[in-house]
């Protein structure tokens, strides 16, 4: 039997408007006219030295003339907090005086937020004394880590300072740089972003 016009008028209207529905509701969904998680990041306190703790992985990831190595921030205060950009990241000698020239920033910035026990990461990239110094490279005892957005505390204490992190800098240039921090933990020999 073979379906009438007007049928046929009325089922194409049908799925039209099935259409029209289902694309409604997934723009919707995909793009919401007000996000409260924005309005909430936006009035999120940043993180501060009281509340945030450096650690990094010791083993590093090495390319030709490059090692890099993870950087971890862990918000250890009971509310959640945001980081944005790039940490100050300087090494020092066994005394905790600079050794060098402070890391270089490169990358593209963005938002982090950390829940209470989270942590977020950042990849340091320290380059081959051998290559980039024009004299001998200055052996440091550990790195100076500030997190974004913050200063050091005065005096600089244990929670910006990972000690026992052996690196080879160049006495009057940069040797390391640093990514902007991203969301989650990172892991030793796999995170490059």
């Amino acid at each position: 039997m073979k379906p009438t016009a007007p049928f046929n008028e009325r089922f194409a209207s049908g799925v039209a408007m099935a259409c029209v529905a289902v694309m409604s509701c997934a723009f919707a969904v995909a793009v919401p006219l007000f996000s409260s998680s924005t309005a909430a990041a936006t009035t999120m306190a940043r993180c501060s030295v009281a509340n945030t703790f450096v650690w990094a992985a010791f083993e590093g990831n090495g390319t030709a003339g490059t090692t890099y190595y993870v950087l971890e921030f862990s918000n250890i205060g009971s509310k959640a907090c945001t980081l944005r950009g790039n940490a100050s990241v300087w090494a020092v000698s066994k005394t905790g005086l600079q050794s060098g020239k402070p890391a270089s920033r490169q990358g593209v910035a963005s938002t982090v937020t950390l829940v209470p026990d989270g942590t977020a990461h950042a990849v340091l990239g320290v380059v081959d004394t051998g290559a980039a110094c024009p004299g001998q490279g200055v052996q440091a005892a550990g790195l100076r880590v500030v997190p974004p957005g913050q200063t050091l505390p005065n005096p600089a204490g244990e929670k910006d300072q990972v000690q026992y992190f052996p690196v080879k800098v160049c006495a009057h240039q940069s040797s390391m740089n640093v990514l902007p921090v991203r969301p989650g933990t990172g892991i030793p020999l796999y995170t490059i972003s």
